[in-house]
């Protein structure tokens, strides 16, 4: 209850009593002769009364005569109170823009809040719950929204829009607009205030608003309205400036043991050409603290929005991320040069097909006796489990699958039952889609010369279009003769010798490049270092060949310096070439003879070696890939998606019609239309109306005849608070005929998801700094005062000017009393009863 309802309870009323008659003096005279006249005709008529010395009787009619003529007289008692009390009501205006989230210990947001929280405290109970709250940023708003909880979080403060609703609770939503319009909110409140019930608005901003020169002119017009506007500047006027991360383009899954690329968006202010460093930082899953840095950066800050991208790896669990950019001296806040993001394992087995050399090869497989016996029951002994293979090496990780094909002489390779497998015996992938279901193949001591043309030529497109991983081992697998004419060779990141076959001697090796993910056998860097140094010899069959320029020289000769472990990127694709050995009896040697647990050591090499060649082979499986032709994007450009289907036999197709749904790329995102704008030469069937594009609508990608592909060309709208984010593309491959209404294409091939990534530079973060000089002009020119400390505001609140309304007068008829109606009858009855008795 406000201090005025508490006064006017108190005034006490003042009590009188007037006299408010029926007529005026000449109503009375008049009735007055008239009674006389009266009394005249009944005395000439009647003669002389026979109770004129009753002095009895004539006392009761004198008395009733008088209670008569006193009520004519209306005497009437009045209750009159003073008018109602009123006090004008304080408005607060909060800037609820991007800005207010900067600050260091607290943000300017918080200072906001803490400011008017003592100010409330200070003045106390009887001084508040009569003002209005309010926020600006895009539009004018009201500051707390109730809701239906009873609690309210500490990070919230409850307000109350006015007295009505004093106890709701709402929470405050943190300051999220791109946008500071300050003058349309001064605008929209202007028709709302006038000096009798306002008492001024409180504005609690950091002054860095739009439209300055629109908003000095309404604060002369609030001077105008004799209601000043009082400000309070929040925000540390100090600093150069400000940087901060802006949103983050990460994999939400990815798999592990790869190297993965993370694109950084940020924003920085008044410190162009200033150096610094964009590190991704991984948490410990123990203590929750930064632990480990996974990659750096340097950059050079070119002010206003840039972007930079890391690559990281990750091991076999999910990581907790940190992107931080390392702050500079004077910067407004350092809260905002970080950013928290989690990635999660992708658990889709990776599928190798080992391709080996009869004549080399080892495994763990019983021979063609035991097999026969295995269909009776029997196991394979023990000492034949314990010899490590490639297939043995690869499957002990459970996300790991290889199937092993043998050559013999050159042989078509053909396939042999495991101990673990009861599949039927096959040899090479027969058709394009079964080739692509594989991840990886490796030639162990034996080259693909031992495949058919349409095999090999298979082989090249899944390289370098579907992002497959090759491996090539063993001096008998590089004899420039098995390569001559081959669509392989020149996907190789190796220049072949012209050579003839020659006998595996061991050769020593050096580590050249123990940083790359291959190497990574150990994650203790000590422990790693020492492995490497201890490599064994490997089997060479003397130098093979020479690398090319665009390939990392892995590992190299300790004699003379050839190339032992070569690899690249090519196309979609990676390969990788070893000179040496490594399956077979080589693997048997290193898994007795590598570190302190040799076994374990050759066997995470291995899988090393393919984890590496297949990063780029997740989409190898894809009936539907698709790419947009950009990274990122700023409001107002055009933007391009681009599609490839596949069919059944992986090959590249446009029959099938490729449907694109849009959406928000955060679910709390509550507008109703994306950024984008519907195209103009596209009918539109939903309904919709504005220029932008609903979420949940559908376009169909247009077929590219030449390129086989699909296209579709957008343009993004220029306003409507884009802001920095993005959306979410769904776009699903149907086959069939049809319908172009939503949800009936036909029958669904496959779906793919492509994240859109927006970054804008709004007016609101371009300059981070507070400007506290426009706070002061608006308080002069509105008349108001610049507030610096609460105890200031809770003194406006206390000054504020109480005024009166006009009496309130209650008027009670004296006479309309039971007693006195009483009284009257009791006196008329008590002269009936007396002359009765008397016998008049």
């Amino acid at each position: 209850m406000s201090d005025c309802m508490l006064l006017n309870r108190l005034i006490p009323a003042d009590v009188s009593l007037t006299w408010l008659p029926a007529w005026q003096i000449q109503g009375f005279i008049a009735i007055g002769i008239a009674c006389l006249l009266m009394w005249a005709c009944v005395r000439y008529f009647w003669g002389a009364s026979q109770v004129h010395r009753h002095w009895g009787l004539w006392a009761l009619r004198a008395a009733a005569v008088v209670i008569l003529v006193l009520i004519l007289f209306g005497p009437t008692i009045i209750d009159e109170r003073s008018g109602a009390i009123m006090r004008p009501s304080m408005l607060y205006l909060f800037d609820g823009s991007q800005s207010m989230q900067l600050g260091q210990d607290e943000t300017r947001w918080e200072e906001s809040l803490r400011f008017l929280t003592e100010a409330q405290s200070t003045a106390g109970a009887l001084q508040t719950g009569d003002e209005q709250a309010f926020r600006f940023g895009h539009r004018l708003e009201p500051l707390a929204k109730p809701n239906d909880n009873t609690q309210s979080s500490p990070e919230s403060l409850t307000l109350t829009s006015n007295s009505a609703t004093a106890g709701e609770v709402g929470s405050i939503a943190p300051p999220d607009a791109s946008d500071s319009r300050l003058g349309e909110a001064l605008r929209q409140l202007l028709p709302q205030v006038n000096e009798r019930q306002t008492a001024g608005v409180v504005m609690f901003s950091d002054g860095r608003v739009r439209g300055t020169e629109s908003v000095e002119r309404l604060a002369e017009l609030f001077a105008a309205a004799r209601v000043p506007l009082h400000v309070v500047p929040v925000g540390r006027a100090s600093g150069n400036g400000d940087i901060a991360v802006v949103s983050l383009v990460v994999p939400a899954r990815v798999r592990k043991y790869t190297e993965n690329e993370l694109q950084v968006f940020l924003r920085s202010y008044g410190f162009t050409q200033q150096q610094t460093t964009v590190r991704i930082i991984s948490r410990s899953k123990i203590s929750d603290l930064d632990s480990a840095t996974l990659a750096t950066v340097p950059i050079t800050l070119s002010g206003g929005a840039q972007s930079v991208s890391l690559k990281f790896r990750v091991d076999e669990h999910p990581e907790d991320l940190v992107v931080v950019v390392d702050p500079l001296e004077g910067e407004v806040t350092e809260r905002n040069n970080r950013v928290e993001t989690h990635v999660d394992i992708d658990r889709t087995k990776v599928r190798v097909l080992y391709v080996e050399n009869a004549a080399t090869a080892t495994r763990s497989t019983p021979s063609f006796l035991n097999q026969i016996l295995s269909f009776g029951g029997s196991a394979s002994t023990p000492a034949e489990a314990d010899i490590v293979t490639v297939q043995n090496a690869l499957q002990s990780d459970e996300d790991v699958e290889c199937v092993v094909l043998t050559s013999t002489g050159g042989s078509a390779p053909r396939g042999l039952r495991d101990s673990t497998s009861n599949s039927e015996l096959v040899g090479f992938p027969k058709t394009r889609a079964e080739l692509f279901a594989y991840d990886c193949v490796v030639f162990s001591d034996v080259s693909p010369s031992v495949l058919d043309e349409e095999q090999v030529s298979w082989l090249a497109q899944w390289i370098e279009g579907r992002g497959g991983g090759l491996i090539v081992a063993g001096g008998d697998a590089l004899i420039l003769a098995d390569w001559s004419d081959s669509p392989l060779l020149p996907l190789l990141p190796t220049n072949l010798l012209d050579r003839p076959r020659s006998y595996p001697q061991p050769r020593e090796v050096d580590v050249t490049m123990p940083q790359h993910p291959i190497w990574r056998l150990r994650w203790e860097q000590a422990s790693n270092d020492q492995l490497l140094g201890a490599l064994p010899s490997l089997a060479e069959s003397g130098a093979v060949a020479s690398a090319k320029s665009t390939a990392d020289v892995l590992a190299k000769n300790r004699d003379d310096g050839t190339p032992t472990i070569v690899a690249h990127r090519v196309g979609r694709g990676r390969v990788l070439v070893s000179t040496a050995s490594l399956g077979g009896t080589a693997l048997t040697d290193l898994s007795e003879r590598w570190g302190p647990q040799p076994e374990r050591v050759a066997s995470k090499f291995w899988r090393n070696l393919v984890y590496w060649v297949t990063e780029g082979s997740s989409t190898g499986r894809r009936r539907l890939v698709a790419h947009s032709d950009k990274r990122f994007y700023r409001p107002g450009e055009p933007l391009s998606i681009l599609a490839m289907a596949y069919d059944e036999g992986a090959r590249r197709t446009n029959k099938y019609s490729v449907w694109a749904m849009f959406e928000p790329a955060s679910l709390e995102d509550l507008s109703l239309y994306s950024p984008l704008l519907w195209p103009d030469n596209v009918v539109r069937d939903s309904g919709e109306v504005s220029p932008k594009l609903a979420w949940g609508e559908e376009l169909m990608l247009d077929t590219d005849r030449t390129e086989e592909g699909y296209r579709l060309d957008l343009l993004l709208s220029e306003s409507g608070g884009v802001g920095d984010g993005g959306l979410r593309i769904e776009m699903t491959a149907y086959e069939g005929t049809g319908s172009q209404n939503a949800f009936d294409h036909g029958t669904q091939v496959d779906s793919t998801s492509l994240a859109i990534q927006i970054l804008s530079d709004p007016f609101e973060l371009q300059n981070p700094l507070p400007n506290h000089e426009l706070m002061a002009r608006l308080a002069s020119l509105s008349g108001g005062d610049v507030l610096n400390q609460p105890r200031q505001l809770a003194q406006l609140l206390k000054d504020r000017k109480v005024t009166s309304g006009p009496p309130h007068r209650d008027l009670t008829p004296a006479w309309s009393r039971w007693w006195l109606w009483l009284t009257l009858l009791g006196l008329l009855t008590a002269e009936w009863v007396w002359r009765k008795a008397i016998g008049l």
